[in-house]
């Protein structure tokens, strides 16, 4: 038989989880606008390829997602068939969005342990 305050505990333990997973979902959202705002003023300069017709860096796009109860994460991707070549190609000298996502993947780490530490 459970206490009378045991479904009080159990309603405040859910309502704190779920609170998190929104909080991590927004963090997720605002590195997805932060890293797809660094790729587009980086490559405004022609910084890791030359824009020829600016099409490629143009649709380079990133969100937030949520899959199941368990997986939030963020991302950085191409619509183009060459990103990948862009990507890939002359031993990705020319890489771009996998190198953003890690030198953001450090401070993310951060507050995400910040949401789970307080």
């Amino acid at each position: 038989m459970e206490s009378p305050g045991t479904e009080q505990v159990k309603r405040a333990i859910n309502a704190e989880f779920e609170r998190r997973k929104r909080s991590v979902y927004g963090l997720c959202a605002y590195y997805a606008g932060l890293v797809l705002r660094h790729f587009r003023t980086r490559q405004a300069g022609n910084t890791y390829w030359e824009n020829r017709t600016n099409l490629a860096m143009d649709t380079v796009f990133s969100g937030a997602f949520k899959e199941g109860e368990d997986v939030l994460g963020f991302f950085l991707a191409h619509t183009m068939e060459y990103g990948v070549y862009l990507e890939l190609a002359n031993n990705r000298q020319n890489e771009a969005l996998r190198p953003i996502i890690n030198e953001y993947l450090p401070q993310f780490k951060k507050h995400l342990e910040r949401l789970y530490t307080r």
